[in-house]
């Protein structure tokens, strides 16, 4: 399965740990995130990967030295356009991670629950005391009932854990180059019953500050 990596967004939030580098490659316990997440898919056979590059892409390119694909936005397209960007020449199901997460996420298993649910979409969830700030999955069973992107109030449940298996034609009724995934498609799937949810219970960090920074250095070893 092809695996798009979305590693071009500007990390705003992280002014010291990203400073004039990409959040792909600020270090968690000695290694760049993207070797951290790397490391993962190998482990699970996931070897056949593409990242989504935009912002600071020449540091990424350096980094990669022809290991893996790459496409580079011609210009800021939103998680969404970035996706439909990047996966214009799929025609196969295929992986999406957001290339700022640590986890240990069983990929194996979340590949065959997808095929058994045999819907368009299918994305991690994990439960947290406060979603704010990430999107609120409401779900009864392995079908996603609601998506909420970023609750403004303190809320308890399941968020997405920015791994998704998605099928390339679910991106084929959007005309406009830059739109939001969390926003312009998942609402859509989840009103058409073509979303589901896989349930992760152990390790999973989003790292979005410099306090993310701080406990990822602290976990992670």
């Amino acid at each position: 399965m092809k695996v798009i990596i979305l590693a071009g967004g500007r990390a705003t939030r992280l002014p010291v740990s990203a400073k004039n580098i990409p959040k792909p490659l600020v270090k968690i316990a000695g290694r760049p995130i993207l070797e951290h997440q790397l490391a993962w898919l190998k482990e699970h056979g996931l070897k056949d990967v593409r990242f989504s590059l935009g912002h600071l892409s020449k540091k990424i390119i350096n980094h990669l030295k022809g290991r893996y694909e790459y496409v580079i936005e011609p210009a800021p397209l939103g998680t969404g356009g970035a996706i439909k960007f990047a996966s214009r020449d799929l025609k196969d199901n295929f992986m999406v991670l957001n290339g700022d997460n640590l986890t240990n996420i069983n990929l194996a298993r979340f590949i065959k629950f997808h095929f058994r649910q045999k819907m368009d979409s299918s994305l991690v969830g994990w439960h947290t005391q406060d979603a704010r700030g990430w999107g609120l999955i409401k779900n009864k069973g392995a079908e996603v009932l609601s998506f909420e992107e970023k609750p403004k109030r303190e809320k308890p449940g399941l968020i997405n854990a920015g791994v998704y298996i998605l099928s390339p034609k679910i991106f084929k009724p959007i005309r406009k180059k830059k739109f939001s995934v969390e926003y312009d498609i998942f609402p859509r799937l989840v009103e058409k019953k073509q979303m589901s949810v896989f349930i992760h219970r152990r390790k999973w960090l989003g790292i979005n500050s410099e306090d993310d920074v701080i406990k990822a250095n602290r976990i992670w070893k």
